[in-house]
C-alpha cells in the first residue's frame, strides 16, 4: 500500500508562509507541518496550529541562518555575538570538520528548541531540520538520544531515489546522492535504537519549486510503503520575498500545486493514501498489539 505524508516545512518563518501552509492544509493535500521555533512568526504559527488541531505539527530544528534560542554566552562556538547561527549548512559543516563547533553546545541548542516547542502545549508528532542537518552523523546521535524517551515522535528520513530524473539539474542530483550517503552513515552508527522513521522522502530535488507537473511526476514514482513529501507553500508577500529571496523559492506556485483539484485526481489514480505522523503512529501501534 502506498501511504504518503505531505509535510510543509517552515511554519513560523513569516506570516505569509503561515497563511500559505494553513491554506494548503485546509484546502489542499498537506497533512502536517514543521514548526520553526526560531522564526519571526512563531507565536502566530502556534495560535494557528491550536485552531487547527487536526494538523500534525513537528519541530523544524535549525542550526543555520536564524537566531538561536540560546545566546552567545551559552553557545560561544556555535553563534556569533548577535546570537546568529552559521549562515549556511556549508559553513556549519566546514566548522564542524575543523573541530570549531562544540557538540555539547549543539545539544544544548537542540534541547532548548525542543523545550520551546513543548512549552506551546502542541503535540510533537515529528522532528526534522532546516537543510536536513539532523542526519549529519554527530547531530543524528544527539537527536536520537534526545528523542529516545519521547512517545510516538517520528524523525525525518531524507533518503530518496538514487536514480536521476531527466529534469533534475546535475548539481542538485549530486546533493541528493550526498544526502543519501549521509543518511546511510547516520543510521549505521552504533548506539541506542533508531527512532521511528518513514521509508524515505520525496521533493528534495524540487525543494522550493514544487510545480503541479513536478508534483504529479513524484506521485507516479512513489512505491509501496510510508513516505514523506516535503513542500514549502506560502504567499509571495513582500516580507517573505525580501527576507528570503536568496532561497529562490516559489512559495505561491507550490501553494497552487498543493491546492489544485487535479492534484487529488492524480493521487487517486496512483492509489496513494494520504496520512499523517499521528495516524502512522496509531497504525504501527495497532500492528504490534
Amino acid at each position: 500500500m502506498k501511504k504518503l505524508i505531505i509535510n510543509a516545512d517552515d511554519l513560523g518563518l513569516t506570516p505569509g508562509v503561515n497563511r500559505g501552509i494553513l491554506r494548503a492544509f485546509q484546502d489542499g493535500i498537506v497533512t502536517s507541518a514543521s514548526l520553526l521555533v526560531t522564526g519571526s512568526a512563531f507565536e502566530e504559527a502556534v495560535a494557528l496550529a491550536r485552531q487547527n488541531p487536526e494538523l500534525d505539527v513537528g519541530l523544524h530544528l535549525t542550526l543555520v541562518e536564524e537566531r538561536a534560542v540560546l545566546g552567545h554566552e551559552a553557545l560561544p562556538t556555535l553563534v556569533d555575538k548577535n546570537g546568529r547561527l552559521p549562515r549556511t549548512s556549508g559553513e556549519f559543516l566546514r566548522r564542524a570538520f575543523l573541530g570549531r563547533i562544540s557538540w555539547k553546545e549543539v545539544e544544548r541548542e537542540i534541547t532548548a528548541q525542543i523545550a520551546r516547542f513543548q512549552k506551546t502545549g502542541l503535540r510533537l508528532s515529528h522532528l526534522d531540520s532546516h537543510q536536513h542537518l539532523h542526519v549529519f552523523p554527530p547531530v543524528f546521535q544527539i537527536v536520537r538520544r534526545l528523542t529516545r524517551g519521547m512517545d510516538n515522535v517520528w524523525v525525518r528520513n531524507p533518503a530518496g531515489p538514487w536514480r536521476k530524473s531527466p529534469r533534475v539539474r546535475m548539481g542538485r542530483w549530486m546533493q541528493r546522492l550526498g544526502l543519501n550517503v549521509t543518511c546511510l552513515s547516520a543510521r549505521s552508527l552504533h548506539g541506542p535504537r533508531l527512532p521511528q522513521m518513514p521509508d524515505g522522502m520525496y521533493g528534495f530535488e524540487v525543494s522550493g519549486c514544487l510545480t503541479r507537473s513536478a508534483l504529479e511526476q513524484i506521485f507516479r514514482k512513489i512505491p509501496d510503503g510510508l513516505y514523506e513529501l516535503i513542500c514549502h507553500p506560502g504567499e509571495d508577500d513582500a516580507g517573505t520575498r525580501t527576507r528570503y529571496s536568496h532561497w529562490g523559492y516559489r512559495w505561491a506556485e507550490e501553494l497552487e500545486a498543493l491546492t489544485a483539484p487535479e492534484t487529488r485526481v492524480v493521487l487517486k489514480e496512483q492509489g496513494i493514501a494520504l496520512t499523517s505522523f499521528a495516524l502512522a503512529s496509531e497504525m504501527s501501534q495497532g500492528e504490534t498489539v
